[in-house]
C-alpha cells in the first residue's frame, strides 16, 4: 500500500511537470494526504504532506523558473493551500479518532474492572423505572438472582425466587418505588430452584429523568456468608455463654444449697408442727392450717429457686421479653447471698422501685448481674472484717436509659487494666480465665446497652472499683 502510495505522488508529479495542462494539478495531491491518514500514523502524514509540498515546489521550479507567470503562481499557492489545509484537516481527524478509540478502550477495561469487582464482591447493579416498570440489571445481579445472562430482567422474575416468607416485604419496597418515595433499602432471602437460601441487601436511590420518569438506580449485595458467619458467631456465643453460666453455678453450689435448704428445712418444720397441732385431743385447725400455709409458701420459694437454677444451666436461645430489672436484680442477689455471708460482705442495695421495663433475656441478663455480684465479692476478700461493701443500684439516668451500678470497697483496678478488662481471655485474677466480662459486655450490647468499668480516683480515700451498665427502656407502644 504503500508502494502504490508513493507510485501515486510520482504520476502527479509527472503530470504536473510534463504535460501540457494549465490546471492546479498539485491539488491532487491531497488525495495523497487523505489516503497517508489510512495507512500510517501523524509522523506519516507530516512525512507525505511534506513530499507532495516538495514535489510541487520542484515541479513549479522546473516548468517556470525561466519566465514568471502569474497564473501558475497562483496555482502553485492553491495546490500549497489545498495540501496543509488537508494535512491539517486529517491530523485533527486522526487526534479526535485516536481519542474515541482511547475513551472506548477505557469504557471496556473500566466495564471489564467493575464486572470483575461484581463478581469478586458479590455486588450487582439494577436500574428500575417508574411507572413504567422497566427494568435492568447487570451479569452479577443475574447472576445473584440466578437467573441466565441475556434474560430481560422483570419484577416478576425476581418474586418468583424470593423466599415466600419474604415476599410480602419485597411487594412492599416495590410499592414504595412506584409510588416514587425516598430511597429503597431492604433484606431478603432467595430461594433457589436447587434449595439454596441466599441473603441479600439491596439499597436503591431515585433520581428523575428527561423523560419525566423516576428511575431508582441500586445495588443488590449477596450478603449469604456474612449472615453465616453472624450466625455461626451467635451460636458460639450463646455455647459460651452457656458454659460460662454452668461454670458460675459450680462456683455457686454451696449458695445454691443453701437457698434450697432454707425453705425446705421450713417445710419439715412446719410439717412436725401440723401434726402436732393435728394430734392433740382438740386438733388447732387454725394452727395446723398456718403450718400447711406456710409448708405451701416453703415450697413455692424452693421451686422459685430450682425454676431459676435450672433456667441458668440450660442451654436455650435468648427468649426476649419484658423484664423489672429490679425483680431480675433481688432474683441474682438471692443466689449469691451464701457467697455475701460466707464473705462477710455487706451488701447495700438502692433499688429503684417502679422503673420502666426493659426488653431482654431473663437467664442472660442474672449472669451479668451474678458476675459482677461474684467479682465484686472475690475483690473484697482480702478487705479486714466490715470493711467489705457491695453496692447495687439501678435508676433511671439523664439519658433516659436504665443504669445498673455494681461497686465495691477492694483495692481497685489498675488504671493500666482498665482498657484491657473487657478483653477475652484477659484477667486481673491469678486463676481467672478472662471470660466473664467479655461475656457480659457481649450480653448487654445485645440487648442495646454498654457496659464499661470507672476504677476510683487516685486521690480518693475510698478504694474500690465500680462497673457501671445502661439498658434501653422498652417502649410497648
Amino acid at each position: 500500500m504503500s508502494a502504490l502510495l508513493i507510485c501515486l505522488m510520482l504520476l502527479i508529479f509527472a503530470i504536473d511537470t510534463f504535460s501540457p495542462l494549465d490546471m492546479a494539478i498539485a491539488v491532487m495531491y491531497v488525495v495523497v494526504v487523505l489516503i497517508s491518514s489510512s495507512i500510517w500514523g501523524r509522523r506519516g502524514v507530516l512525512q507525505a504532506t511534506a513530499s507532495c509540498i516538495g514535489l510541487t515546489l520542484l515541479s513549479y521550479v522546473l516548468t517556470h523558473s525561466e519566465v514568471f507567470s502569474a497564473a501558475a503562481s497562483g496555482r502553485l499557492l492553491v495546490g500549497l493551500l489545498a495540501i496543509c489545509v488537508t494535512c491539517v484537516l486529517v491530523l485533527r481527524g486522526q487526534a479526535a479518532t485516536n481519542a474515541l478509540l482511547a475513551r472506548e478502550e477505557a469504557l471496556r477495561r473500566s466495564e471489564a474492572f467493575l464486572a470483575g469487582t461484581q463478581r469478586i464482591s458479590k455486588t450487582g447493579s439494577f436500574s428500575f423505572k417508574t411507572p413504567s416498570g422497566e427494568m435492568c440489571w447487570s451479569d452479577e445481579a443475574a447472576r445473584i438472582y440466578g437467573y441466565p445472562l441475556d434474560l430481560k430482567p422483570t419484577m416478576e422474575l425476581v418474586l418468583a425466587h424470593t423466599a415466600p416468607e419474604d415476599r410480602g416485604i419485597v411487594q412492599a419496597s416495590m410499592e414504595q418505588s412506584l409510588r416514587g418515595e425516598s430511597e429503597v433499602e431492604v433484606r431478603h432471602r432467595l430461594l433457589m430452584p436447587d434449595g439454596e437460601l441466599k441473603y441479600v441487601h439491596v439499597l436503591a436511590r431515585p433520581r428523575h429523568t428527561n423523560d419525566g420518569e423516576i428511575e431508582y438506580l441500586g445495588a443488590l449485595t449477596d450478603v449469604t456468608a456474612a449472615v453465616l458467619a453472624e450466625q455461626a458467631l451467635h451460636r458460639s456465643q450463646v455455647q459460651l455463654a452457656h458454659a460460662t453460666r454452668v461454670t458460675m453455678l459450680g462456683e455457686l453450689a454451696a449458695s445454691i444449697a443453701h437457698e434450697v435448704n432454707q425453705p425446705l428445712a421450713a417445710i419439715s418444720t412446719n410439717g412436725e408442727a401440723c401434726l402436732r397441732w393435728l394430734n392433740r385431743p382438740q386438733p388447732e385447725l387454725d394452727e395446723a392450717r398456718a403450718s400447711v400455709t406456710s409448708i405451701l409458701e416453703a415450697s413455692a420459694r424452693a421451686t422459685g429457686v430450682i425454676k431459676r437454677i435450672r433456667a441458668l444451666a440450660r442451654r436455650s436461645e435468648p427468649q426476649q421479653a419484658e423484664l423489672d430489672l429490679k425483680a431480675v436484680a433481688e432474683e441474682s442477689v438471692d443466689l449469691v447471698r451464701r457467697e455475701l455471708n460466707n464473705n462477710h460482705v455487706a451488701l447495700m442495695l438502692g433499688l429503684t422501685p417502679n422503673l420502666p421495663p426493659v426488653l431482654g433475656d431473663r437467664v442472660q441478663l442474672q449472669q451479668v448481674f451474678i458476675n459482677l455480684l461474684m467479682n465484686a465479692i472475690q475483690a473484697m476478700a482480702a478487705c479486714p472484717p466490715g470493711q467489705a461493701v457491695l453496692t447495687v443500684q439501678t435508676y433511671l439516668n439523664a439519658d433516659g436509659a436504665l443504669q445498673v451500678t455494681v461497686s465495691d470497697s477492694g483495692p481497685g483496678i489498675p488504671p493500666a487494666a482498665v482498657p484491657r478488662l473487657f478483653e477475652a481471655f484477659y484477667s486481673t485474677k491469678e486463676d481467672g480465665m478472662g471470660m466473664g466480662l467479655p461475656i457480659c459486655r457481649s450480653i448487654i450490647e445485645n440487648h442495646g446497652g454498654r457496659i464499661w468499668a470507672k476504677p476510683s480516683a487516685p486521690d480518693s480515700p475510698v478504694a474500690g472499683a465500680t462497673i457501671l451498665f445502661t439498658l434501653p427502656v422498652h417502649d410497648s407502644n
